[in-house]
């Protein structure tokens, strides 16, 4: 089972849950992600998250991926919000960010 939401902090949530062992419990894990992606497979993420795996159902599996990225992306710091709103207009790409800001550091 997967699940796409956002924004949430900025960013966009692809959530996804499968069985374990003897399909008794369910594990889940989440992919934050600069845009909203197709799928949780195809999504191009900042950063990944897992939400473990004792749930007892696949809805609690995915409701525990969604609390740990909304906590995760709740503690980011403000230029990674700005930084995840500036991708999803298309704007400059992560390493010509990273470049610029090299260069306008050693210029300093």
């Amino acid at each position: 089972m997967e699940r796409i939401w956002g924004p949430l902090n900025g960013f966009y949530v692809a959530a996804y849950a499968a069985p374990v062992g003897d399909g008794d419990r369910f594990c889940s894990y989440a992919k934050v992600c600069w845009t909203r992606p197709d799928s949780y497979w195809d999504a191009d993420c900042a950063f990944k998250l897992f939400g473990g795996e004792e749930h007892h159902t696949l809805e609690g599996a995915i409701g525990a991926a969604a609390l740990t990225a909304r906590a995760e992306t709740a503690l980011l710091p403000p230029p990674a919000r700005r930084l995840a709103a500036q991708r999803q207009r298309g704007e400059p790409s992560i390493p010509r960010l990273f470049a610029t800001a090299f260069f306008r550091h050693r210029l300093a």
